[in-house]
């Protein structure tokens, strides 16, 4: 088994935090046809390689995972979250989709239309009406 150069390594870290699973991502670095063996080595070692990690951590802000901020290390693991959703989006044809996988495309994209369309996190304009009307309703109960 090799080691990833330094420009690989950065290639690696970025496909990855793109969203690609490792398993993917190790062929890429292959010419020919490797056994499952070297793969699977791969897999094991190269996101634990030093090139990567210092690659992993300049893409997500400079800081090691424990020496981030909470809000730094949230957006920065719901950030790979999505791109996952998005890359599972991308490489599965719906139209072929059954059971599980047919599940976890429409429960990606329900996700990712939430994000785009800013209410991630948020309850539905509807929920938050409601609960600004009982607000109100409690206020004036206490006013009076």
């Amino acid at each position: 088994m090799r080691t990833l150069t330094k420009a690989e390594a950065e290639q690696f870290a970025q496909m990855v935090l793109s969203g690609a699973p490792v398993a993917e991502v190790v062929r890429y670095f292959w010419e020919e046809e490797m056994p499952e063996e070297v793969l699977a080595a791969c897999e094991e070692a190269w996101p634990l390689q030093p090139e990567v990690l210092a690659a992993v951590r300049l893409m997500t802000g400079g800081d090691s995972w424990h020496k981030m901020t909470d809000p730094g290390r949230l957006e920065s693991a719901l950030k790979k979250h999505y791109n996952e959703m998005a890359y599972f989006l991308w490489t599965t044809n719906y139209a072929e989709c059954e059971g599980g996988d047919k599940l976890k495309s429409d429960t990606c994209r329900q996700a990712i239309e939430t994000k785009l369309a800013g209410m991630a996190g948020r309850e539905s304009p509807l929920a938050q009406f409601y609960q600004d009307v009982l607000r109100r309703y409690e206020a004036q109960g206490k006013a009076n």
